[in-house]
Order: C-alpha cells, then structure tokens, then sequence
C-alpha cells in the first residue's frame, strides 16, 4: 500500500543493463563430480523472529521481505582458483548471512573478462542464476542480482584458460531475505523452515478459471523487488511510436530514484494452477531510466533498457487515457510478494480525490482483494485497457464491506508541467491517440539473424598457405545441393535443402568454395539440443557463407544466445563452449584463432602451428576417428578403392576422401589413411579421438 514521501521528480539518466542471463550452467553442474568447498565470508547472524516483530510495529505502512546488509568482498582474490579438464578455470566463493530465507547480492564493480562467465547459486547446488557475461555489466561497472534460497550464495566465476583479461568482481552488499516470499520452503529447497508467506486465501490466482479472457494482461504484469527489501507490482504498457519499447507504470510510493539499478522484475512469478502457490523465478530482468514521476498522481513510470526477452512472453498492455468511468474494473497484481493474482469489481467505478489531491478510481471487489505489494499494479477496464494503478485500500476475506481499492487515474497523469512529470510524450508523443490496444510480441514473426563464422578443415588446411585447398571445386565435384539430408543428416528448424549456382562455385581464389559445411544453434541451457541449423559454404579463407557464397548464413529464431556448432561430413564437429549472443548485427566468431573458446577445449581441434582446425578423418560419421579395430575409418578408405589392392585410386566426392584432393588414395604419398591416424595423434593407431559435442 501506500507509503507518501517525496517532491515532483525529475528524470534520472540511470542507464541499466538487463539481468538476463546468457546461458550455461556452473562447472560440473548436475553431475557428481566433487566440488571443493569455496572460502565463506560470514556476516553477523540476524534474527528473523526480531525483523518480523519491527514490521508488526510498523503496522501497515510498509512490507519488508528483508534488509540490505553492506558487504565488501573481492571475488577474484578471495575466491578459491581450480583448474577444469576443459581449459577453464573456475574461482568460487561463499557469503552466508544466517537467518536468511533467501539471499540477492549487490556488485559494487562487476567487469568479467570476454568470455567468462559468472553465476550465484545456493549453498546445496539447488538453484542457479546465470551465466552473467560482460553484456550483463552496467555502464557504471555494477549489477544487482535475483535472490537465491537459503542463508547463503556462491559466487562463481568461470574463464576460460588463457583469458583474454582480468575479471574483475566486487561486492558491495547483500539483500537478506526474512521472508519467504517465493515459497522456497515449499519446494524443499530450504532446511528447517517454515512454509512460505503468502496472501489472504480469498485471493485469486491468475490460473483460476476466473481469468478466462485475460491471458494477455495477466502477461504485462511483474513484481519488482528493492535492495532495501521492499517491493511493488507494475506493468508494461504500450507506446504508439514503437510499440514493445518495454515502459514500466507504477506508483510513485514505490519510487526510490537512488536504487532502480539496482530494482529486479520478476515477469511471470505465477502459479500453473488454480490452488499453487509457488511460481517460475528464473525471468528477471535489472534496472531501468526513469522518464517521468509525479507525487500528485502518484505515478512512475521507467523503461528497462532491455527489452524482455522474447521467451518470457510479456505483453505490453493497452490504455484509456480518456477519463471515461470504468463500468468494470480488473486488478492484476503480486499481494505481499505472492504469485500473480486477479481481481474483479463488477460494478462502475467511482471518482474521488485523496487528501492529497491525487485522483482515483475506486474499485469495489467482487472477487479477491487487495494488498500490500498489490501498490503499482494495473486496474484495467471493462475493455482490458490500464486507466489506473494500485494505490491505496482495505481488505478483508470476511467482510466484503472492507474489500475496496483506489486507483490513481491514468488519465490524470497523461498531461503535466514536463515530460518528466506526464506520461503523454513516453507513451504518445504525437499526443494523438486516446485509446491504444496492447502489443503482443509473440505475434510477430521472428526477425532473421545473421551467423558469422570462420572454421579449418584438417584435411585441406595448407600450414604455409594458412587457408585450404579448393581441389574439390576445381575438379568440379562440390554439388550444387547441399549433400547432408542425403547423408542422413537431420535438419530443423527450416534448415537442408540449400543449393547454391554454378557462378558460385566457378568462382576461384582464397574466396573461392572448399565444400559444404552444416551450422547448428544449440539451446543457451542445453547444448544437446538443436533449435535450427542450415547448410552453408566453406570458402578457402575459412569464411562460411550463404548459397551465394558471400553473404551471412540467416537463421530465422529470435535474438537471444546460442551454442553455435559447425559440422562437416568427414570431420568431427566442433561448438563454441559459451552461448553467444545473436541479434541484427554479425559478429564475426573466428574458431579458428582462440579467442573463443570451444567445448571441450583443446582436445575438440587439432593444432596446427597455433591455428586450431577441425579434425579430420570420421569417414563412418559417427562422431569419431578410429584407426584400429572394429568400426575404424581407415578401413572404409580400402573399400573406397577396392578392397584388394592398396595402391588403387577414385575420384569423386567421397566421404573417405580426408584430404578433399578429389581422390580417394590408400597408400603412397598424400593418401587419406595417413590423415586418420594424424587426427588420433599420429603415433599410436590405436587411440581415438572423439567428437567434442553434448
């Protein structure tokens, strides 16, 4: 509810990065391998009984879920180093606050190297947050973090070996949780503790049978969560200029300018059902520019720099600023930190001024009620358009008489002195529009992102040269039709099929076709798993292309961060070892040179005096490279050429053509069952050396 303090407020530059994570998971996540105990800084123990009995005291004026605690800790110093088995290496730290139900942290100085990687997770290896890269860091060099359960959080820092810099991590203070807001308890993931808070039973959750209808509004609504331990609900709302530009209304009681750095929404924090009280945590994003504010009209409003993502599934709500009397009115809000509800008042709303002079609506419940937290969420009309925002009211689940709500008009905010201090030059500029409908992002199709890449054949790589042989083109054997649907190869996500013209491959030069290669994107969380691939064209230089053998591969899947692999049919596949941001823009990733890291590090390429290449010789494509025993790729070469007579050759494409000259050899110089055994170490025929992919 409301708490009034402040003046008119002008517009704060406070330019915030977003606390979307960009994919992975802490070394050895899931897995048995056994974890050194990371050094434990301990902060004086807080008593959980006392924080509660001062928030009684308080009475109704505020709803604390936990204090803020300074803390100041250099990870990268007083963390514990080890070294993985992959090229990395991991720095690990522990920061325990006992009493605490769940714990966020505060980075003073967040600066991780290109590269690395940064995740926090709960003592038991329960639940994480991350990976947080260096697109997560704030032009001002920090970031606040979602909370984790328990009493204490591990900060782990991930990079790869040898970085390309220094990271630097440093933490200014933690946000200690009392309260159980998102039933943490109830999910088995605190020891020893009651189940969690929630609000009035007559509340209704946003699964319920009731909500029918309103899905896409429910979709708008988010929980925001303050260092300083309070929180508030909002929405976003849409814009005529460009709409999905992520603006956040709320109320001004729930503005504390110094901190919206440091503010994490929490989108979808609902339950799946009707009687649930526990809900998805993982999408949040951090911090936001406040455009305008007035304590008159109690209301706020700020824009996340950076837009939800697109699988959070927000909606940007529509609005009425026409001040005409709502014959319905619907609230949708987050009571004491509670998973999503709805509420509804079946009856006109009535107009009233508080003692302050701000105009409201007041809304008179039907179903559910209202309450602390409740402050900031939308009421929208019979029409399911915002005209207001929770800011003052009663409740009572036995009293029907005490369940009332008033919400500051949204029309009351549209014009103001400024346009720090209205609502009309953020939401309207042209000031045109009375009625504006919601915007739904899931309507619109994805845009295509561009894949920029450079990778190296073993088989044809030329050392001196530094690129490969174009023998197969030259010899006019690289087919028109990408060869892998043949091969057996599933494509998804609209990818096979690709062919590209003769002008194309009549084109000579280091720019010129070496063959046909597959692009994989990998899911962010599960690099086992293929979301979209397509064929493309290796050039001589490296450089892989579209059919017209210049321009970027296309991949028609939202912006967001992907394992990128790349596969050929005669060479073992390799994968970046991070997920790497994609958008509008290519960025060239060079595989070949070091600067990004591949899974499974340096046991994924072959070493070729500093260039990394892919290796070759998987003439049975089955993701390994056998010289000896059952199931070796050297055999498939003599069976190529015959089968009796080893010094025999054949032209053509063919896989067991290692060297991609044009001809299948066995024995003599240049032959292709040398290449197997190159590619297992050259020295001992019966090692084997496996493709580096989940």
């Amino acid at each position: 509810m409301r708490v009034l303090a402040g003046v008119v407020l002008a517009a704060l530059a406070l330019d915030v990065q977003a606390q979307v994570a960009h994919g992975g998971a802490p070394f050895g996540w899931g897995g048995a391998e056994r974890q050194a105990d990371p050094p434990v800084v301990t902060l004086p123990t807080l008593d959980r009984a006392q924080l509660l009995a001062q928030d009684a005291d308080r009475g109704t004026t505020a709803f604390r879920y936990g204090v803020q605690r300074a803390v100041a800790v250099d990870v990268a110093a007083q963390g514990r180093w080890s070294t993985t088995h992959d090229d990395r290496r991991v720095c690990r730290l522990l920061i325990e606050s006992p009493g605490a139900v769940m714990l966020s942290v505060q980075f003073s100085l967040f600066d991780p190297a290109p590269e690395a990687r940064v995740y926090l997770y709960d003592r038991h290896r329960q639940r994480y947050l991350g990976g947080f890269t260096e697109l997560n860091e704030r032009p001002d060099g920090t970031l606040a973090t979602a909370v984790v359960p328990g009493d204490a959080v591990v900060i782990e820092l991930v990079e790869p070996v040898p970085s390309p810099d220094t990271s630097r991590l440093e933490v200014g203070s933690i946000t200690h949780g009392f309260r159980d807001v998102f039933g943490f308890g109830g999910q088995g993931l605190l020891r020893d503790y009651d189940p969690g808070y929630q609000s009035a039973p007559c509340n209704i959750n946003v699964a319920c049978p009731e909500s029918a209808g309103w899905e896409q509004q429910i979709r708008s609504v988010a929980m925001f969560l303050r260092p300083d331990g309070n929180g508030c609900s909002g929405s976003l709302v849409n814009s005529t200029a460009q709409p999905g530009q992520p603006y956040f209304y709320f109320a001004n009681h729930c503005l504390v300018p110094a901190t919206i750095g440091q503010w994490v929404f929490y989108f979808n924090y609902q339950s799946p059902g009707c009687t649930g009280t526990v809900g998805n945590t993982s999408q949040t994003v951090t911090g936001g520019v406040l455009r305008a504010a007035y304590y008159y009209d109690d209301f706020a409003l700020l824009e996340l720099l950076d837009t939800p993502p697109l699988s959070y599934g927000v909606f940007y709500a529509g609005w009425d600023r026409s001040g005409a009397v709502p014959q319905a009115s619907t609230l949708i809000h987050h009571p004491n930190y509670d998973v999503k509800k709805i509420t509804f008042n079946d009856d006109p709303c009535t107009s009233y001024q508080d003692a302050n002079g701000i105009n409201l609506w007041r809304s008179e419940w039907d179903l559910g009620v209202s309450q602390a937290v409740s402050s900031g969420a939308p009421l929208f009309d019979q029409n399911k358009r915002v005209v207001g925002h929770m800011t003052e009211g009663t409740y009572s689940c036995s009293d029907p008489a005490q369940n009332w709500a008033g919400a500051a008009k949204f029309s009351a905010s549209w014009d103001g002195a400024s346009s720090t201090t209205r609502l009309r030059d953020w939401l309207d500029p042209a000031n045109a529009t009375v009625v504006l409908n919601g915007f739904d992002p899931q309507g619109t199709p994805p845009s295509t992102l561009p894949v920029r890449l450079k990778a190296f054949l073993q088989g044809p790589y030329n050392s001196v040269a530094m690129n490969m042989n174009g023998n197969l083109r030259a010899s006019g054997l690289v087919p028109l039709t990408e060869p892998y649907t043949a091969l057996g190869y599933a494509h998804v996500g609209g990818g096979g099929g690709e062919t590209t013209t003769q002008a194309v491959l009549d084109v000579t030069g280091p720019a010129s076709v070496v063959d046909w290669v597959v692009v994989e994107l990998r899911d962010k969380n599960d690099p086992a798993q293929v979301l979209a691939t397509r064929s493309g064209l290796l050039l001589r230089n490296g450089a892989v292309v579209d059919v017209d053998g210049s321009g970027d591969l296309g991949f028609a899947v939202a912006a967001d961060d992907y394992h990128i692999a790349v596969r050929h049919r005669n060479h073992l596949g390799i994968m970046t070892q991070n997920p790497q941001p994609l958008g509008a823009t290519a960025v060239l990733r060079d595989l070949t040179n070091g600067s990004v890291p591949l899974y499974g590090g340096s046991a994924a390429t072959v070493n070729v005096n500093g260039v990394r290449v892919m290796p070759a010789g998987d003439a049975t494509r089955n993701g390994q490279v056998k010289y000896a025993g059952g199931g070796n790729d050297r055999d498939p070469v003599l069976t190529r050429i015959g089968g009796t007579v080893p010094t025999a050759t054949v032209a053509g494409y063919h896989p067991e053509d290692m060297n991609m000259d044009g001809t299948v050899k066995y024995s003599g110089g240049g032959n292709d069952r040398d290449a197997v055994l190159q590619a297992v170490g050259g020295s001992t025929p019966t090692g084997v050396r496996n493709a580096q992919l989940p």
